[in-house]
């Protein structure tokens, strides 16, 4: 289990458990415009969600992003520490987008870097019209290092931080 305050924590997911609480995350339109690269992205459904996450699992250490309430934690969304590179991050429910959580838990991947002895975090890519999580990656400190289209067209900026300058 990860703090990154009294109210806020990354808990190390648990499958299948936490499959029923990312289905409506992962069919918002918005989720999947920005972490999908645009309007034609198909809803997941549970079957997906299952292998994504398995599939994450195999090659980083995933967490649900929980946020304290008046009736206990709540899962909020997803972030991903990848071994090589890679920190995935979606905040699912949307009446937590826009609050600073991102950034929190994006600091706290940055200790759990630091933690395990790496070098740099860097992102896998954001999609250039994704202002939002271009703003919190540069507001830590990420240095946009590249930019590239991925395969269905869409510009992206990758980003790294180098942790001993942190």
């Amino acid at each position: 289990m990860l703090t990154a305050g009294e109210n806020l924590r990354l808990r190390p997911i648990r499958l299948p458990d936490d499959i029923a609480a990312a289905v409506p995350w992962y069919q918002d339109p918005e989720v999947l415009f920005y972490s999908e690269g645009g309007e034609l992205a198909d809803p997941y459904d549970a079957a997906r969600i299952e292998t994504m996450y398995q599939y994450l699992t195999e090659r980083a250490e995933v967490y649900m992003i929980e946020v304290l309430e008046e009736n206990g934690w709540i899962p909020i969304g997803d972030v991903s520490l990848f071994h090589d590179c890679g920190v995935p991050i979606v905040i699912g429910n949307p009446a937590y987008r826009s609050r600073g959580i991102g950034k929190r838990v994006m600091r706290r991947v940055v200790e759990r870097a630091k933690e395990l002895g790496r070098d740099s975090v860097t992102t896998n890519g954001v999609y250039v019209f994704n202002d939002r999580s271009r703003r919190m990656f540069e507001s830590l400190g990420f240095a946009e290092i590249e930019k590239f289209r991925d395969d269905d067209g869409n510009e992206c900026c990758r980003y790294r931080l180098e942790l001993d300058r942190v």
